[in-house]
């Protein structure tokens, strides 16, 4: 069975207690075996001829070998605690570890609830296994095969006939084995359906709140608990069936083997003295084998955990580290592209030929349309993933050749998705931080503009985060996220949609912060809102995973191409510095398609009829098959238009940005 050739390899790397635990079980189990072997002497040379002398030998011997019975078992349990201790500590730290080292596209395989489930259920089975189950099989193993050695010697006769009917010990176990295999992976997998049902629920408790989605997930929640149950059940029921049969098989054994017995003793092939002894031993024997049987569904499920433990640590990281990295020094000269050629999967390419080159010191900005290409290009130089052709260079590195840790210490990303740890502000901005002090915490929190924020909260720095930042707004999180970004003092800073969660005051601040640092550090900032970057030293606009056009904002807008159309599409606007309210120029909507060649005139009167509509994050606005009866133009913010499709659910068709529009049926 793989399962024992598994725990042997877990178990020999600890040689020392291994062979404690051996030589203690074997003196175990040579007692267990002689004790009622005993039997035969004490009848036949002790008791029948009353020899008191053989009796106190007898007893003598079975004293002393009890008293080291005890001393075996208690350095037995000594040594299979640090053992079995020993085997799970490392299990669950190369688990830990190998998880750490994975890139991006495998926790895009993988669900939050896949991954707890492997360490929860599959892990509790496995140490369960190592603990108990396999020590257990080693020792009635081992059982049965001296039992069976004595018992041969004892009688041959009467132990091979019971060798030859105790294969329905295991013939039964053994035709349920696939459909216990089966049930065991059927309970797993919805087990982890439903881990993946609460942390989504968990996690969009405010999304499901408000868009009233409480029945729908509690009817998955239903089929799940119902699928659990039943799975559950025929697991039971399968386990029960494997436990039952070898016993009721070892009661038929224990029937023949006293009809055989008689059979011989009234022969004189048998002595009474010899048949108790084998009696007494065949039922420890016996008893062992009903064990091993009995091990049988813990075995299964245990070998199940086992194979989907090394299914995760069989997957290798697609950004692995090289066997001899080059470390990379305190200053950045350059950072840039030759070639590159990258896809998220082999179907299709999000970047074909990508060539750049960005100097230190310089601010840079990746602009176009959503799914152009510029985060795939920024999460390439963050080296998330590796190109499938080409280069990624920094300081005329290729990246794949790099120390991470060095880059790492190098360059920070803050993104739009930000995530923050579940513990204090300050353990946020700090984290592993030995040289940063209170004083430059404060400081990179007055330059995100969140210092006065947290000083008004009741416990300042000290106020405890939850839910991954769930308790702070989008913009105290962003923000959060750039003072601890800046703290950390990096020479390289990417930027992707920093300032989408951001109202037009703190986006304003946050340019400002990035004109002061300019010079100081090598900026790269992907967005989609252009006046953030007007100032930028080079923009680079992508286009169906391409650079189409490249220069200043002022060079581009000569060029009256991408960049302009762009450009024109996000202007006509006016916001307020809280971002609650916005009108729209004449001008901006006479470029509109369906508002052409109309009098300004009228459409003064068509801009005076928009109002401001705020919408929350994940707030659906219209919904599928729903009669569309406003006009929306996109100020600021993102939209996703996501459509269901038969058989594969909701699928995300398009994103709308800054200058957008849609609705335009309901004119």
């Amino acid at each position: 069975m793989n399962f024992v050739k598994m725990m042997l390899r877990h178990f020999t790397q600890y040689k020392l207690l291994f062979s404690l635990f051996i030589i203690s079980i074997l003196i175990e189990v040579a007692y267990s075996v002689a004790a009622p072997l005993s039997l035969k002497y004490l009848v036949d040379e002790a008791f029948t001829p009353k020899n008191f002398q053989v009796f106190m030998i007898i007893l003598g011997v079975l004293l002393v070998g009890g008293l080291l019975n005890i001393c075996a078992g208690a350095v037995g349990d000594y040594s299979l605690g640090k053992l079995s201790g020993g085997v799970i500590r490392k299990l669950r730290l190369d688990l830990f570890l190998h998880l750490q080292k994975q890139s991006l596209p495998f926790y895009q395989r993988y669900k939050v609830g896949d991954l707890v489930t492997r360490f929860s259920s599959d892990m509790a089975s496995m140490e369960r296994v190592v603990r108990v189950s396999s020590p257990y099989f080693l020792k009635e193993s081992l059982s049965v095969l001296l039992g069976l050695i004595m018992l041969l010697t004892i009688q041959w006769k009467l132990t091979l006939a019971m060798l030859v009917c105790s294969t329905l010990m295991f013939v039964g176990p053994r035709l349920l084995q696939t459909r216990a295999e089966r049930a065991n992976m059927n309970f797993k997998e919805a087990q982890e359906r439903f881990s993946n049902t609460i942390d989504e629920m968990v996690k969009g408790h405010r999304t499901i709140k408000g868009l009233h989605q409480q029945k729908r997930f509690q009817e998955r929640a239903r089929q799940q608990i119902q699928d659990l149950f039943s799975f559950g059940f025929k697991l039971h029921m399968t386990n029960s069936f494997m436990e039952r049969l070898p016993l009721t098989a070892l009661l038929i054994l224990n029937g023949m083997m006293i009809g055989f017995g008689g059979y011989l003793i009234f022969h004189d092939q048998m002595t009474v003295g010899g048949f108790m002894a084998f009696f007494t031993l065949f039922m420890s024997v016996g008893q062992a084998g009903s064990n091993l049987s009995f091990l049988i569904p813990n075995l299964i499920e245990s070998g199940i955990s086992f194979q989907r433990v090394g299914e995760i640590l069989e997957q290798q990281p697609s950004v692995s580290e090289a066997s001899t990295p080059v470390e990379l020094p305190p200053a950045l000269t350059s950072i840039g592209m030759n070639q590159v050629t990258f896809g998220y999967t082999e179907e299709s390419d999000q970047l074909r030929d990508v060539s750049l080159h960005i100097s230190a010191g310089s601010y840079v900005a990746f602009v176009g349309p959503s799914g152009s290409g510029k985060s795939t290009a920024l999460q390439l130089l963050s080296r998330f993933y590796d190109p499938g052709l080409g280069t990624v260079e920094i300081n005329d590195y290729d990246l794949r050749t790099v120390s991470e840790s060095s880059f790492r210490k190098l360059a920070v990303l803050v993104t739009q998705e930000t995530f923050l740890f579940n513990t204090t502000v300050r353990d946020n901005l700090l984290l592993d931080g030995t040289e940063a002090t209170e004083a430059d915490m404060v400081e990179a929190a007055k330059q995100a503009n969140i210092h006065e924020t947290i000083m008004s909260w009741p416990a300042g720095y000290d106020t405890w985060v939850h839910h991954e930042g769930g308790s702070l707004s989008g913009g105290e999180r962003q923000r959060i996220a750039i003072a601890r970004a800046l703290l950390r003092n990096p020479k390289l800073l990417l930027l992707d949609e920093v300032t989408s969660a951001l109202d037009p005051a703190t986006e304003a601040e946050i340019n400002e912060l990035i004109q002061r640092i300019r010079g100081e550090q090598t900026i790269i900032s992907v967005t989609h809102r252009l006046a953030s970057v007007v100032q930028a030293d080079r923009i680079h606009v992508f286009k169906e995973g391409r650079i189409a056009e490249s220069g200043t904002h002022a060079e581009l807008l000569q060029q009256n191409g991408l960049y302009t159309s762009l450009w024109e599409k996000q202007h006509g606007f006016h916001l307020s510095q809280d971002g609650l309210h916005a009108t729209v120029d004449v001008e901006r909507l006479a470029k509109l398609p369906f508002f052409k060649g109309i009098e300004l005139s009228v459409l003064q009167g068509i801009a005076a009829l928009f109002t401001t509509e705020v919408c929350k994050e994940n707030e659906a606005v219209v919904r599928e098959g729903e009669e569309g009866n406003t006009f929306y133009i996109i100020v600021r913010g993102k939209f996703e238009i996501v459509k269901h499709i038969p058989d594969q659910g909701e699928r995300r068709v398009a994103v709308l940005q800054d200058g957008d529009h849609f609705g335009e049926i309901a004119l």
